[in-house]
């Protein structure tokens, strides 16, 4: 085995060893992970479990419910919308969907007029005020209605469509003054059906024309069919009372069980991928937007730059306050790495991605050629050691590899 060769076994083994001690402390049931550059694998590897409970081992095609991850493609059909002409970043939101006109905010328990329209860039910002659903403030007490209805009609004859939904979100007051802060919610669902009405067709189709088969993430979709639900991973959850994790069933965020086709096709959080067709997302996102050996530009070059910038504005920077995103930015629904101290992080500023609810996570450095995809299963893992510590390893040896 030549040199090049030891220093990718050895970043394969220190990343490998990582997963296993969560796995060992029941921090996860198991993953998949790939660390890749210049579009290619440096190494990609299925350790664990996708199934702790049968004994049913985790493989590198395995499905993986997206939940945030799904964010990022949302944000590139808009780009190329964008690029297009057919929407503008600066357009009021109420162009194309009337409901979002004349909105209210919640202040206290008052509701005031808004003082400006909603723009399509707040909801690539997430500077709408367009709330998640939550207890904490009237309007996400209202969102949190319409969430429950869509569950409450899952299993109907009328299931709450994506358009219907933007419609009751139009109804919903907002968080604060358009522009005026960031705040996670509900924008990139929103965009989800600014993109059907632009369109005129369904969100998941666009994105199979668009990005999905182009790509060829033939295993990419907003539901698991039967001939592949032997391959979908359990999910699980934190068990606060016995410590480690445990099984967690179905629905969140208004999805169902995605044995399906959802009439909620949610550009937030609805996706199902793999290792291997998120990968080629992110290696397109890592190469300037294009994936030459296939022959495939998602985008052109200056879209995205724009795409991978930070947006936010220093008043809206300072109400980003998630420990996950300390020495980050934000902008067209993913962090752009600022400050690399800050995070304590060997990556340089200008790394950007995302992360999802259930410990999926995504990251890519133009400047390193570097992209790096880690799945696994536990709603609300957030950004883990873990996850940290892959980051470390992949960067450090990157560098040992193009001495």
């Amino acid at each position: 085995m030549n040199t090049y060769d030891n220093r990718i076994a050895c970043m394969e083994r220190n990343i490998t060893a990582a997963i296993e001690k969560g796995i060992s402390e029941s921090k996860l049931a198991g993953a998949c992970v790939g660390v890749y550059y210049e579009g290619k694998a440096l190494f990609e590897k299925a350790i664990g479990n996708s199934d702790r409970e049968n004994g049913k081992p985790m493989k590198k095609d395995t499905l993986f419910r997206m939940f945030s991850m799904t964010k990022p493609v949302t944000s590139a059909a808009v780009m190329q919308l964008w690029e297009r002409g057919l929407i503008d970043l600066i357009d009021p939101l109420r162009w194309y969907i009337p409901e979002f006109g004349d909105m209210m905010v919640s202040v206290g328990e008052e509701l005031i007029p808004a003082n400006r329209d909603i723009l399509i860039k707040d909801l690539l910002n997430m500077t709408s005020g367009i709330p998640y659903p939550d207890c904490w403030c009237e309007s996400q007490k209202q969102a949190a209605k319409v969430y429950d209805e869509i569950n409450d009609r899952l299993a109907t004859d009328s299931p709450m469509s994506t358009m219907e939904f933007c419609r009751k979100m139009g109804g919903v007051p907002l968080m604060f003054q358009p522009g005026a802060e960031w705040a996670y919610g509900a924008s990139a669902d929103i965009l989800g059906g600014v993109i059907e009405q632009v369109c005129d067709m369904p969100f998941d189709e666009y994105l199979r024309k668009n990005i999905f088969e182009p790509l060829e993430m033939n295993d990419t979709d907003f539901w698991v069919p039967e001939e592949k639900r032997d391959r979908f991973a359990q999910l699980y959850t934190w068990d606060n009372e016995n410590g480690g994790i445990r099984t967690e069933p179905d629905p969140h965020l208004g999805m169902n069980d995605y044995l399906t086709k959802p009439a909620f096709i949610s550009g937030g959080a609805g996706l199902v991928s793999t290792l291997s067709d998120y990968a080629s997302f992110a290696n397109v996102l890592a190469n300037g937007g294009v994936n030459h050996e296939k022959g495939v530009r998602l985008m052109g070059e200056a879209t995205w730059r724009y795409m991978r910038s930070s947006q936010l504005t220093p008043e809206q920077q300072a109400t980003v306050q998630w420990d996950s995103l300390m020495g980050h930015s934000y902008g067209n629904l993913m962090r752009v790495l600022t400050d690399p101290n800050a995070f304590a992080t060997n990556a340089p500023a200008g790394e950007f991605g995302w992360d999802g609810w259930t410990g999926t996570y995504m990251t890519v450095c133009p400047e390193k050629k570097l992209s790096i995809v880690y799945l696994i299963q536990n709603c609300g893992a957030g950004v883990s050691d873990i996850i940290r510590r892959i980051r470390t390893i992949a960067y450090g040896a990157l560098d040992s590899l193009l001495i």
